[in-house]
């Protein structure tokens, strides 16, 4: 197979190591001139999360049975026709219409990953092994693009090409800390700083990634900097692109230009946290 994710076989050839041994944890790699991922991984908040996941492209190697990739959920379940388990595996027949996949987090450290799975020719389901990975980028619709390898052969991230929209389903918590979130921006309009801050700091508490963020604003210009980067830390951590910028911002005046690269480039998409 060809195309622009298909690596130098002559790395294989040559006695380098499969890529699944050179993962350290969930740390990315450097692989050939691109940023390979173990997983996608990304954290939870308080509110069931829908993601949306929609086949672009299939080309799995001779002899597997079937290619999917494994939604799992650490401190939270997956919703699944009324039961909570740990995570499923979506295959590529259910992928090609678009499907849409119930995660809910059960705590501060909840969060999800994906990872490429794959089943070989006497039907045992595989992951984790040989030189799977996955590359990260963003479609121009702005959703996330998850370019997968199997383990099986040399690495080609042209063989599971999936998109993945991410939507919040609203609850009266989430329409509490709206409203948290609305009354601290009328405080602020009114030049009330300190109460706008202790309604927004509720609102972020319950999840609110624009109070967080406003909050990493108003300590920015205090010069608080400890304060700023934690909080848009927090938003920055749950996608939120402005928050990257702030963040990669307060980083560079804190001496740590090395992370501050990092979230400049997932702020403007060049890669996907």
């Amino acid at each position: 197979m060809t195309g622009p994710y298909m690596y130098d076989t002559s790395l294989e050839r040559n006695g380098a190591r499969q890529l699944a041994e050179r993962y350290d944890g969930a740390a990315a790699i450097e692989w050939d001139g691109h940023t390979v991922h173990p997983m996608y991984s990304a954290p939870l908040g308080a509110d069931p999360t829908v993601l949306t996941l929609t086949l672009l492209r299939a080309a799995p190697p001779a002899g597997l049975l079937g290619l999917g990739v494994g939604v799992s959920v650490l401190s939270g379940h997956v919703a699944l026709e009324g039961r909570r388990i740990r995570g499923v595996d979506v295959w590529t027949d259910a992928l090609s219409g678009g499907v849409e996949v119930e995660v809910c987090g059960a705590g501060p450290d909840a969060g999800f990953t994906i990872t490429p799975v794959w089943m070989t020719g006497d039907g045992a389901t595989v992951s984790w092994s040989g030189n799977y990975g996955v590359v990260i980028e963003r479609s121009p619709s702005g959703r996330t693009l998850l370019r997968c390898s199997t383990g099986v052969g040399v690495p080609d991230f042209g063989e599971l090409v999936v998109e993945m929209g991410v939507s919040v389903i609203e609850t009266d918590q989430s329409r509490y800390r709206g409203a948290l979130y609305d009354l601290g921006v009328a405080m602020h309009g009114r030049g009330d700083i300190d109460q706008a801050c202790t309604l927004w700091t509720q609102a972020a508490d319950f999840g609110h990634l624009g109070a967080a963020y406003d909050l990493g604003v108003v300590c920015f210009r205090q010069g608080d900097l400890i304060e700023a980067e934690r909080w848009w830390r927090t938003a920055a951590d749950h996608g939120d692109i402005r928050a990257m910028a702030g963040l990669a911002e307060v980083l560079d005046r804190q001496g740590n230009s090395q992370e501050a690269r990092v979230w400049r480039a997932f702020a403007s998409g060049q890669t996907q946290p």
